[in-house]
């Protein structure tokens, strides 16, 4: 079994670090700022991850009537 581990850091460390990556590649810097949030609103996101084969299950669940 593989031991993680456990990197501690602020939460403006981790925007600044985010940041410092998405700036070089962007000509935009407002579309950057838009970028870094979407990168962090999905790191941080507490939305479960279901595995594939789950979701062909319950696929009847979302579907249109």
């Amino acid at each position: 079994m593989r031991q993680r581990k456990a990197i501690r850091t602020t939460l403006g460390e981790l925007i600044v670090a985010v940041a410092d990556e998405v700036m070089p590649i962007m000509r935009n810097p407002s579309g950057a700022y838009k970028v870094v949030s979407f990168i962090l609103s999905d790191l941080l996101s507490q939305q479960a991850r279901v595995p594939k084969r789950s979701r062909q299950k319950y696929l009847s669940y979302f579907a249109e009537e």
